[in-house]
């Protein structure tokens, strides 16, 4: 029963994420990171948390795994990190305290297939996690991408503090656009550097991007146009986050949310409030000219969502 019910929510998945491809495309809205999303949904089994115990026991070495120590987590005395990728498409990233011989998981989050686990420095006496993921789904919806994320102890586990693709190709039939024959893509690179500014974490990043279009799914490609986006990343512990700047609202507005192809309402931002701004979300309005751009911001209340950017004035020195 068990592994019926496992193949069932699989395909339950790969219907929903399927659907969800269809209503990005249908209107040009691609978004690989919806897609890493939808490939981690609702898959922390009881199984691959039994594999993470195993692993953190010293048993099952037979299993490929990669660890890390450092200290995470509030408690005295450092922590054991490790990372498993259970399938194509399965991760779990565990965290475990060795008070005595029997090691404790203190929290476990779901991941994409891991390719990098690592501790690193936030700022004096905090520390995060950094992982680097892969998400091949080049079956139907096509994305071959690769993520950074940063992870910290926040409350009463596990909080991502910063995400960025790393790497990223995606393609789709234009006839699904409804603009003829051939196919176009997205091609994107991105060169990270981690390194320090006054004692704490700074990421600075060299984005590389293309729009391409071919014949056929994998014929000779023709640039249609390209640029090269830089942006830098601070750990802001004001914000308990990796921040670009600070903006404030320059009028009243609202904070959205991403819900399929369309941009909603969560709640209202008043004038004069400001915000962390985390990313800027201008890749569709590249693509498309016409379409608004936004920033993923958080709020002090630490509620994150988009904000257009007509709607936010970027503060000089704050960040």
């Amino acid at each position: 029963m068990g592994s019926r019910w496992r193949w069932l929510r699989a395909l339950i998945i790969l219907a929903v994420a399927a659907f969800v491809f269809w209503q990005r495309t249908a209107t040009g809205q691609v978004n690989v990171y919806e897609a890493r999303a939808l490939a981690v949904m609702g898959q922390n089994s009881k199984e691959g948390r039994e594999i993470l115990r195993e692993l953190a026991e010293g048993r099952k070495p037979e299993v490929y795994h990669l660890q890390a120590e450092g200290d995470i987590a509030p408690a005295a005395g450092t922590e054991k990190i490790i990372g498993v990728t259970l399938s194509k498409d399965r991760g779990l990233l565990g965290i475990f305290s060795t008070p005595g011989s029997q090691p404790v998981m203190l929290d476990c989050i779901d991941t994409l297939p891991l390719q990098e686990v690592k501790v690193v420095q936030l700022e004096a006496g905090r520390n995060a996690i950094l992982i680097r993921e892969l998400l091949d789904e080049r079956f139907g919806a096509y994305f071959l991408s690769s993520f950074y994320a940063l992870y910290t102890w926040q409350g009463e586990g596990l909080q991502e503090i910063w995400r960025k693709v790393a790497g990223n190709e995606e393609r789709w039939h234009k006839k699904w656009l409804d603009q003829g024959e051939g196919w176009q893509g997205v091609s994107e690179q991105v060169t990270t550097d981690f390194t320090r500014e006054e004692g704490r974490l700074a990421i600075k990043t060299i984005s590389s991007q293309t729009l391409w279009l071919a014949p056929t799914a994998t014929g000779p490609r023709t640039k249609i146009q390209s640029r090269t986006v830089t942006h830098t990343y601070r750990w802001e512990p004001a914000w308990g986050a990796m921040v670009m700047a600070v903006g404030r609202v320059n009028k009243a507005t609202s904070l959205k949310e991403r819900q399929g192809n369309k941009y909603a309402d969560r709640l209202n931002l008043a004038a004069g409030e400001e915000v962390a701004v985390l990313e800027d979300e201008d890749l569709l309005s590249w693509l498309k000219p016409g379409e608004p751009s936004y920033w993923r911001v958080k709020t002090k209340s630490g509620r994150v969502g988009y904000v257009l950017k007509g709607h936010l004035d970027l503060l000089a020195g704050k960040a």
